[in-house]
C-alpha cells in the first residue's frame, strides 16, 4: 500500500516504507498532549493486524485510523510523560493491548502513578498536576503490559527491538525495526518539525533525568542509525533518511549550548550560595523558558521543569 503523504483531518500520514506509516497530529489540543509515532500495517508473514508504536493522538483520530487501516492488535508506549500517555486509552478502547516500560506503566493506569513517577509533588500541589492532566485530555488505561527496556517484542512475525534511552526518563525507550530498518528515538531530543525549524532539543526537567546518560544515549542512537538503519523518526520531528547525521549534531549542540548558558549564569553569582539559593536566582533569569510571560499553572510547571534542568547542570559539573 502506497500512501506517500495524505491527511485524515488534522493528521498527516506519510509512508516510510510500504508497510510502515509515520503518523503526526498537526494541531494538538494542548502543547503536551500528543506525540508522533509509527503504524505498522498488517502483511503476509508479518503481523496479522496493525501495530501502533507511540502514536499518542486524540481519540477521534485513533478511530479514523482504525476505520482507514483496520484493527490494531497492540500499542507500544515509549515512556510515561504526558505527551505520550494522554490519549493511549483510546487505543485500548478500540481493542488494542497496551505495552509500556515497566517502571513507567503506572503513569498510564492512574494519574497518581504519573505524579509519583516524576516527583511532581515536589511542587507541593496535587491540584496543579490534576489541572495539567485535564488540560491535555488525560484518561487512564485499564490494563498495561509491562516490558523491560532492551527486550525484543514479537507481534506474530513482526519484531520490535526496544532500546533504553534513559537520559530522558528512567524507562524511556526507542524502537528498532530490524527488517524495515527504522529507528524511532521517541523523545531523545530531535524536535525539529522540519529542516528549517528549531526546537528545544534534549529535555531533562525531572529528578530522574541525567545529562551524562543523555550524551551516551545520543552516541548510541547515532551508531545504531549509521550501522543498521535506513530511516530515523522521533516524537516531534521529521523523517530522516540514511546517513543524515543532522539529528545527532543538533542534539549535541543543544546540550552544549544549555551547558554554556548555565555556566555563564553561575559565574555571575556569589559562589557561597547554597544550591537552592542558586537555583532560585537562576530561575528568575528565565534561562530556558520565558516564565516572565506565564501565569498560574504554566508558570508553576515550567518553573518546576527548569529548576531540575538547572540542578542537573550544576550537579553535572561536580
Amino acid at each position: 500500500m502506497t500512501i506517500k503523504n495524505s491527511f485524515i483531518n488534522n493528521v498527516q500520514i506519510s509512508n516510510i516504507t510500504d508497510s510502515v506509516l509515520l503518523i503526526q497530529q498537526i494541531r494538538p489540543p494542548a502543547y503536551f498532549s500528543c506525540s508522533d509515532g509509527l503504524l505498522i500495517l498488517p502483511g503476509n508473514g508479518r503481523n496479522s493486524k496493525a501495530v501502533a508504536l507511540d502514536i499518542n493522538i486524540e481519540p477521534k483520530y485513533v478511530e479514523a485510523l482504525v476505520k482507514e487501516f483496520g484493527p490494531v492488535s497492540d500499542y507500544v508506549n515509549t515512556h510515561g510523560h504526558m505527551d505520550h500517555i494522554a490519549h493511549v486509552h483510546a487505543w485500548e478502547s478500540i481493542g488494542a493491548t497496551i505495552h509500556s516500560p515497566g517502571n513507567e506503566a503506572e503513569a498510564l493506569i492512574r494519574l497518581q502513578g504519573f505524579y509519583n513517577s516524576y516527583n511532581w509533588l515536589e511542587m507541593g500541589s496535587v491540584e496543579t498536576v490534576e489541572a495539567f492532566a485535564e488540560l491535555n485530555g488525560y484518561h487512564p488505561c485499564k490494563k498495561v503490559n509491562p516490558f523491560e527496556p532492551g527486550t525484543t517484542l514479537q507481534f506474530d512475525e513482526l519484531t520490535v527491538e526496544t532500546i533504553p534511552f534513559t537520559g530522558h526518563s528512567t524507562g524511556h525507550s526507542g524502537f528498532f525495526l530490524p527488517v524495515e530498518k527504522i529507528l524511532h528515538i521517541s523523545c531523545l531530543g530531535f524536535d525539529k518539525p522540519n529542516a528549517e525549524a528549531n526546537g528545544f532539543g534534549p529535555w531533562y526537567g525531572f529528578r530522574q533525568c541525567s545529562i551524562s546518560q543523555y550524551a551516551r544515549d545520543i552516541e548510541a542512537a547515532e551508531l545504531l542509525f549509521l550501522e543498521k538503519a535506513n530511516f530515523l523518526t522521533s516524537s516531534h520531528g521529521y523523517l530522516i533518511e540514511k546517513s543524515d547525521t543532522t539529528p545527532f549534531s543538533y542534539m549535541k549542540h543543544k546540550l552544549d549550548n544549555n551547558r554554556v548558558i548555565v555556566d555563564q549564569a553561575l559565574h555571575a553569582l556569589d559562589s557561597n550560595l547554597a544550591e537552592d539559593e542558586i537555583v532560585n536566582e537562576l530561575l528568575r533569569q528565565d534561562l530556558f523558558f520565558p516564565k516572565a510571560k506565564m501565569k498560574g499553572l504554566m508558570f508553576d510547571i515550567y518553573s518546576f521543569w527548569e529548576s531540575w534542568m538547572i540542578r542537573h547542570h550544576i550537579n553535572h559539573q561536580v
